[in-house]
């Protein structure tokens, strides 16, 4: 049904000295139902409340109030840890490395069986385009390709629900559509995509729907527009 549905969810935070009564509010009464399988894109200017929905969302942090079910169970049951994944904006791996070693070590921190591991880590490279370049040190990757090195650090366990952080920050035109291109694969695998993003163009090439968050509130949740922008740019003027 779901992969994701909050209801006035809410988050809190306190402002100043410890002893301050001041509070800000990152979310306020939201809100959302996402369908499972699709691309889903988060979109709000700085502050709008992105990063803690997701942390929320993650079980990272728990909300002040209202209700967050990720996967037909509450947003950081244990029970879900194994279907979901995420990958930040830069992701981090040594530059000495290479694909092969460091998804063998995630393979190996998900418990999956070693007979299994050579396999599922081949696996996840060839569907990022990657399974050429296996035995390679990192040092000699792009920025593209390291992006890529985490899409495939991210499947080795199969997650139903990847969440992803500014996916094509920075990358060229060719490495953005390969990254598009990984993304829009996955979703043929069923699986579910949440892309927070600044990148306006991006999240509309690739997203069957969006929600636009401003001042920790939804103010969209609408099917992709043309021109998004345009979009985007009158509903964040009319909620100010």
């Amino acid at each position: 049904m779901f992969a994701i549905e909050t209801k006035n969810l809410t988050k809190v935070y306190k402002t100043g000295h410890f002893w301050s009564t001041k509070v800000q509010k990152a979310l306020d009464d939201l809100s959302l139902q996402i369908p499972k399988s699709q691309v889903f894109g988060i979109l709000g200017l700085n502050g709008a409340g992105k990063t803690t929905l997701m942390k929320i969302l993650l079980g990272i942090i728990r909300q002040t109030s209202g209700v967050a079910v990720v996967l037909d169970m509450p947003a950081g049951d244990i029970l879900t840890h194994n279907k979901i994944a995420y990958l930040p904006e830069i992701p981090y791996f040594s530059k000495y490395l290479t694909p092969m070693e460091i998804l063998n070590f995630y393979a190996q921190l998900f418990g999956i069986p070693k007979k299994n591991i050579k396999q599922k880590c081949e696996y996840a490279l060839e569907t990022v385009g990657l399974i050429s370049r296996k035995n390679s040190k990192l040092k000699e990757f792009s920025k593209g390709m390291l992006q890529r090195v985490g899409i495939a650090q991210i499947l080795i366990n199969d997650a139903e629900l990847l969440f992803l952080d500014e996916p094509t920050y920075g990358l060229d035109p060719l490495a953005s559509k390969e990254m598009r291109d990984v993304i829009l694969q996955l979703k043929k695998q069923g699986k579910t995509l949440i892309l927070s993003s600044h990148q306006i163009s991006e999240v509309e090439k690739i997203c069957d729907n969006i929600g636009i968050l401003h001042k920790g509130r939804l103010i969209a949740y609408s099917p992709i527009i043309h021109p998004l922008e345009d979009f985007f740019i009158k509903k964040i003027k009319e909620n100010e």
